[in-house]
């Protein structure tokens, strides 16, 4: 049907698809937050760069018609299933050379940065969203602005 031809374009659906990851990465940035005082508590990684690779070559296939869909196939991390949802495997955050006495490698600087590049990251996405859908809106109701 037209009308979810327009609703799940690849554009639409690359939006959507940030919006989750941004989601999903939030919740995983906050468990590491909570659990940071954990004694041998190895904090989990999304990597955003990863993510936004995968995201751009999906859209260079869709843009060479190898595909009219969305199909990410990063890392490991990152990759959508059959019906376009996307699925995350979060990995181990790396050591980087330094463990606290009580085995763990976090540091609150670090995550506090990382949760708050990933709040604007999200409000981005759903700004985008909000705006696609209000243009269709306003088609759908006949209106120019």
């Amino acid at each position: 049907m037209w009308i979810e031809r327009l609703v799940s374009d690849p554009l639409t659906h690359g939006v959507e698809l940030a919006a989750r990851f941004a989601e999903q990465r939030h919740k995983l940035l906050a468990e590491n937050v909570a659990n940071l005082d954990t004694p041998d508590f190895q904090p989990q990684r999304l990597d955003p760069q990863a993510f936004q690779a995968a995201l751009r070559t999906a859209f260079e296939r869709v843009k060479r018609g190898d595909t009219d869909r969305l199909q990410l196939r990063g890392d490991a991390q990152v990759s959508t299933t059959a019906d376009g949802k996307l699925r995350l495997r979060p990995a181990r955050e790396p050591a980087q050379n330094l463990l606290f006495h009580d085995g763990t490698n976090a540091r609150l600087e670090t995550l506090m940065t990382d949760a708050q590049q990933n709040a604007l990251s999200y409000r981005l996405a759903l700004q985008l969203l909000r705006g696609r859908f209000n243009t269709m809106t306003a088609a759908i109701r006949g209106r120019t602005q």
